[in-house]
């Protein structure tokens, strides 16, 4: 975890973000117990240390032209400055955490339209808030490109329609969401044993 401040630009004042429909839609700061430098029996250590490294809040260089916006949401969102604007990769699991990380990007770095979308693969926080980011009237145009791999219609609606039941029911067993912020609750990204 030596490295985990590297190529740190900024972090917002916030560490709440508000849906639309005025409930929070994420809050970094109910996971600030992950920070008193305690292991927790309760967590799996690399669990754990995954939800630590994802309390590194902000906006990150990774090398010069690619940056990510972290601890916005469950993952992170990472963009490339392009001659034109920013191509985005993987846009969040909130709409509402897409839209933050991309304002507090154009605030830190100045103001760039989005020219494209990449999806890595069709897990849902990979793409589910595209609309964050980006206008659908611009992506059907084509003033807004969306690159994903082949067959990704096919695996998302197998994934998250077919499937989506049970990947619900997974997700909440799997970070515990509805639990409590808390060591024995839901840890960010190290759940309970």
């Amino acid at each position: 975890m030596r490295n985990k401040k590297k190529g740190f630009i900024a972090a917002p004042a916030y560490k709440q973000i508000k849906a639309e429909a005025g409930h929070v839609a994420w809050a970094m700061g109910s996971y600030e117990w992950l920070l008193q430098g305690k292991d927790f029996d309760s967590i799996h250590p690399s669990l754990q240390r995954q939800a630590i490294l994802n309390m590194n809040y902000g906006l990150y260089e990774v090398i010069p032209g690619i940056y990510q916006v972290r601890g916005f949401d469950l993952v992170n969102i990472s963009f490339i400055k392009g001659k034109t604007g920013w191509i985005v990769f993987d846009p969040l699991t909130a709409k509402e955490t897409a839209k933050a990380a991309l304002e507090f990007i154009n605030e830190k770095l100045g103001e760039r339209p989005v020219v494209a979308v990449v999806y890595s693969h069709s897990h849902a926080d990979h793409f589910g808030c595209v609309r964050g980011v980006v206008d659908e009237a611009d992506v059907r145009s084509g003033k807004v490109k969306v690159i994903a791999p082949v067959g990704f219609m096919d695996y998302a609606v197998a994934e998250n329609v077919y499937a989506g039941n049970a990947m619900s029911r997974r997700l909440f067993f799997q970070y515990g969401v509805l639990l409590p912020r808390s060591p024995f609750g839901h840890g960010n990204r190290g759940r309970p044993r």
